[in-house]
């Protein structure tokens, strides 16, 4: 009965009703694996929602919810999809010009145990957010070297048009990094 009530709330876009209703069957029956899936699920749904300046607190507590579940690093699905509203977050941080070191800190604190698929689109994005920081935060070539800059893969070395020029992602990333490098000494 549950499950169809989350279904109708999740199909509504009401996600906090749907996450409501999920997390007290999962209390009434940690055993249960659909509850702890729709909660990611349904979390993932919520940070996208939050994945904006005025959200940050909200999302933050969500994406440190979404961890401890006990996802098994397997679930390349729900972990990749996890790591597209923490790109949107830094992307309007960016667009907002709100974007400060200890929220990048904050962000990258919170995503450097993520086991997210290496390579992956999800991945790309997050390594392509990032380099668009810059001088903004201090610990970029940290991240990059986190990162790993063998792990694009053979989309991210398409050339498209940009400005005039035809650029890769990973030349957009490796030049990030270089920047990076450099204002660091």
């Amino acid at each position: 009965m549950s499950y169809k009530q989350v279904k109708y709330y999740q199909e509504l876009g009401d996600y906090e009703a749907a996450y409501k209703i999920a997390r007290a069957d999962w209390a009434d029956n940690l055993s249960l694996k659909w509850p702890r899936n729709t909660i990611a699920w349904l979390l993932i749904g919520m940070m996208k929602t939050n994945a904006r300046v005025y959200g940050k607190n909200k999302f933050m507590q969500q994406l440190n919810e979404f961890k401890v579940l006990g996802i098994p690093p397997e679930d390349e699905k729900l972990w990749g999809a996890a790591a597209w509203p923490v790109r949107d977050i830094i992307e309007d941080s960016l667009r907002m010009q709100w974007f400060t070191a200890e929220f990048g800190d904050e962000i990258f604190s919170a995503i450097k145990d993520m086991p997210l698929a290496k390579p992956s689109d999800s991945y790309t994005a997050l390594a392509l957010s990032f380099a668009k920081l810059g001088a903004l935060w201090p610990r970029l070539a940290e991240f990059f070297e986190w990162w790993g800059l063998d792990n694009f893969t053979g989309f991210d070395y398409r050339k498209y048009p940009e400005h005039g020029k035809l650029v890769s992602a990973a030349e957009k990333v490796q030049e990030a990094y270089r920047r990076a490098l450099i204002s660091n000494t």
